[in-house]
């Protein structure tokens, strides 16, 4: 009767606690002969080294299943016990069915397991338990890597630019962590400022390094081929800037050496965002507006598609995605060249973009204003700086009164750390209004120069970057959405203050739907009280 016997270890570990794969050969080879099994020590036995019995994925064993499903003189397979067959009861009992049905045995050369129902019931058993303490193990490994993670080490295999070292120390123990490869991290520099320039998408930069023979780690199932999703997987990883992301857990206390500019991985980011409306898995084409841009009919985003003409020309189309949360809508909105858009959102521009002659009085009108202001402000920092050298004046002379008292009560010292955790509360407190005082004015002021820069240069600006990416960068800076119908933009709502600065420039055009007023507090509103919509500068 011919047998084949299979054999697995998932770690080291397991190798010294006594189910090495030596030790499994022996006993099933000894199983083998009690119960009158041929066994082929060259061919008929199966190993598979450092692979988890989870998933019946694993090479060696597949290769048996196929081979038991081909040889029709296999009687039986062998396995040292349940758990290195399989630790989920599912699998189990799908290559147990299968397996039976072409008249095969499964033999468990450690349990005893037989085909009487005393047998099948211990079978059913060990199968439960084996599955009970792979998950069991699993959550353990889970929650030590988790740990491992919050005290800012990388649990897992090194992302690529990186390497894994190990180092058995003096207790038996082995100490692990990740240092630079430097093979690979100039690679991963050179993806970034490749992509940084604006001149490639992830497809053509994986073609262009794969060309200039990129060096593809080399695992069990690569295909040595680049991938578009590898280079996005290395663009997007902020382990490359110190930040740790695993099972859930984010962690900004690194312990890894960094080699990347953070600037140049910011750019990247704001480059991958304009060109995919914000969302790092969506594969469709690039588009300019397609990140502002909605159908007016039916709500829906916007999106871009090629498609080819019979003489071999390549035009780009805007259209409806027919679809809101997940879900189908009805629509009639047509497919429109990419082109009749850019022209209206060119003119747009124009309309946006303020004389310098308005421009200077804009500001002249900030400075005048916020002159006011700071006086106001002035006085509210200085009473609370008054306020905070009271409280460390008290601070003092509570110590001293203590100092003071030959011989200190328990209570007296209790009222001194109680009356003084009070005092430093206080301190804390007016600290944080003290540094809110200074930077809110200053936060103001920066963020309406900004707003009055982009509306004075805006067309100018789109005009001089040559790059797609960032002039959908300046769209959306610029605009909070574009409504669109059948070649038309119907509807341009502005970003927030710049509705307000512009307000007397564009309220002539109904293409813009300005905001009448601004909501309690912020920028909006001390922009509409500084800029009335009636006020003619």
């Amino acid at each position: 009767m011919r047998a084949l016997i299979y054999l697995r270890v998932s770690t080291d570990k397991q190798a010294v606690k006594g189910l090495s794969i030596p030790a499994q050969k022996e006993r099933c080879l000894q199983y083998a002969k009690e119960q009158n099994y041929t066994i082929d020590e060259e061919s008929d036995i199966y190993v598979d080294a450092g692979e988890s019995a989870r998933t019946s994925n694993r090479p060696q064993f597949q290769i048996l299943w196929q081979r038991c499903r081909t040889d029709r003189a296999v009687e039986a397979v062998i396995f040292y016990d349940i758990s290195r067959l399989a630790r989920n009861r599912i699998d189990f009992a799908l290559v147990k069915d299968d397996l039976a049905k072409r008249g095969i045995k499964i033999c468990s050369a450690t349990e005893g397991i037989d085909s009487s129902s005393s047998g099948q019931l211990l079978e059913g058993v060990l199968s439960t338990v084996a599955e009970f303490f792979s998950v069991q193990s699993g959550e353990k490994i889970r929650s030590g890597m988790g740990q491992k993670v919050k005290d800012g080490w990388w649990a897992t295999r090194a992302p690529y630019g990186y390497k894994n070292v190990q180092e058995r120390v003096t207790t038996g123990k082995t100490r692990a962590w990740i240092e630079v490869d430097w093979v690979e991290a100039k690679w991963v520099i050179k993806i970034f400022e490749l992509f940084a320039t604006g001149n490639y998408s992830t497809k053509s930069l994986a073609k262009h390094l794969q060309e200039k023979g990129f060096p593809v780690r080399k695992h069990s199932r690569s295909s040595g081929k680049l991938h578009a999703s590898t280079i996005e997987r290395i663009l997007r990883n902020k382990f490359y800037i110190g930040i740790v992301n695993w099972g859930g857990i984010t962690s900004e206390k690194c312990n890894h050496e960094l080699f990347l500019d953070t600037q140049l991985f910011d750019k990247v980011q704001a480059i991958l965002d304009a060109r995919l409306g914000g969302a790092s898995r969506n594969r469709r084409l690039f588009s300019i507006l397609k990140s502002v841009s909605y159908c007016e009919c039916c709500g829906s985003k916007m999106t871009a598609e090629e498609q080819t003409t019979s003489n071999g020309n390549t035009i780009r189309y805007l259209r409806s995605l027919k679809a809101k949360h997940g879900e189908r809508v009805l629509c009639g909105q047509k497919y429109v060249h990419e082109d009749v858009y850019l022209q209206q959102f060119d003119e747009l521009l124009k309309k946006i973009e303020l004389p310098d002659s308005f421009v200077e009085k804009l500001r002249a009108r900030v400075k005048t204003l916020f002159a006011d202001e700071q006086t106001v402000y002035e006085k509210a920092r200085q009473d609370i700086l008054n306020r905070i050298a009271d409280i460390k004046r008290r601070k003092k002379n509570l110590v001293l009164q203590l100092i003071d008292t030959d011989k200190a009560k328990q209570s007296d010292v209790e009222l001194y750390e109680s009356v003084k955790a009070d005092l430093d509360s206080d301190e804390q407190r007016l600290t944080n209004e003290l540094t809110n005082a200074e930077s809110k004015i200053a936060g103001v002021v920066r963020t309406i120069e900004i707003a009055i820069s982009l509306a004075a240069n805006c067309h100018y600006a789109f005009q001089k970057a040559k790059e797609p990416a960032l002039q959908a960068l300046l769209a959306q800076t610029l605009f909070k959405r574009l409504d669109m119908r059948d070649g038309q933009i119907v509807r341009a709502v502005l970003n927030e203050p710049l509705d307000y600065i512009c307000y007397n420039r564009l309220k002539k055009y109904p293409v813009f739907d300005l905001a009448s007023s601004g909501g309690p507090g912020g920028t909006r509103t001390r922009v509409s009280a500084m800029f009335p919509i009636s006020t003619n500068l």
